[in-house]
């Protein structure tokens, strides 16, 4: 049952990422992904001039409890805005862009969480 809805998942994203293909051609893209016990996430950040699009997954075991995926948007060392996105004993798939400040952002911190802990994933630096 997991392994088909991870298929499901992954298919998801898929056609996530390829209906945003035409919109973000040209545009610097950087894979994440990453686990914990009980739960997993995985996705592409795209870099827009001062945005960042962001689309993905996050997959909860099926067990008490849920999984979390923060994303840390900076600039510099500043923080400028935090986006999570939660699964509860099943799959989710996410997409949005995150408008950015002049100059965009220069680095997305990325952690995972299972019931209230937080585990640091990735630190995503801007591409240009």
């Amino acid at each position: 049952m997991k392994r088909i809805a991870i298929g499901l998942v992954l298919s998801a994203v898929a056609a996530l990422g390829g209906a945003g293909i035409a919109d973000a051609a040209g545009y610097p893209a950087s894979d994440f992904g990453g686990s914990i016990v009980g739960g997993r996430t995985g996705g592409t950040l795209t870099w827009y001039n001062r945005a960042v699009g962001v689309t993905g997954f996050v997959i909860d075991d099926p067990s008490a409890g849920s999984t979390t995926v923060t994303f840390e948007f900076r600039q510099a060392g500043t923080l400028l805005d935090v986006q999570t996105r939660t699964a509860s004993d099943d799959a989710k798939t996410f997409g949005w862009t995150e408008p950015g400040p002049s100059g965009g952002f220069s680095k997305v911190d990325i952690y995972l969480g299972r019931n209230g802990s937080k585990s640091f994933i990735a630190s995503v630096p801007r591409k240009v």
